[in-house]
């Protein structure tokens, strides 16, 4: 997988290092318009069987869905609005948000930049990657069987 270019500049000018997550834990969520309440997201199993794929591949036609992966674990994005965020982006239930809103936090966010490694919005652009994939996969079994054989 490539790394995107927003992160392969952030890891160029820290020499690879991420920015001080304190420092961004600071400044939290402070000015954010509420990135994270607008979209949900919900781990998935990579796609397995053909059953597997022609199904991510019927949701993928719907505007709202997108999937991603991000360290090899694929995620489904549903994009919409949080019920309860106001109008001025606050939470209307902070106090009694749910633990997944809790754990939350920067730098690991959509406020910090690309927060996958692979984002595919279409059914066409899931084939392309799985075949992508395929091929990759196929070289390094070849690579693995030259290499016994030498």
């Amino acid at each position: 997988m490539t790394m995107p270019p927003k992160r392969k500049e952030r890891a160029a000018k820290t020499g690879g290092a991420r920015p001080a997550v304190e420092a961004l834990k600071k400044a939290g969520c402070r000015g954010c318009p509420a990135l994270c309440c607008h979209d949900m997201v919900e781990p998935i199993s990579r796609p397995q069987t053909s059953h597997d794929v022609e199904e991510l591949k019927w949701q993928l036609q719907y505007d709202t869905i997108r999937v991603f992966i991000r360290s090899h674990r694929w995620h489904v994005i549903v994009q919409g609005r949080c019920m309860y965020l106001t109008d001025d982006n606050l939470c209307s239930i902070y106090d009694r948000r749910p633990e997944r809103c809790r754990q939350h936090n920067p730098p690991d966010c959509e406020r910090y930049g690309e927060f996958w490694d692979v984002m595919i919005n279409t059914p066409e652009e899931l084939d392309a990657y799985l075949q992508k994939e395929k091929r990759r996969r196929s070289r390094r079994r070849k690579k693995r069987r030259q290499a016994r054989q030498s």
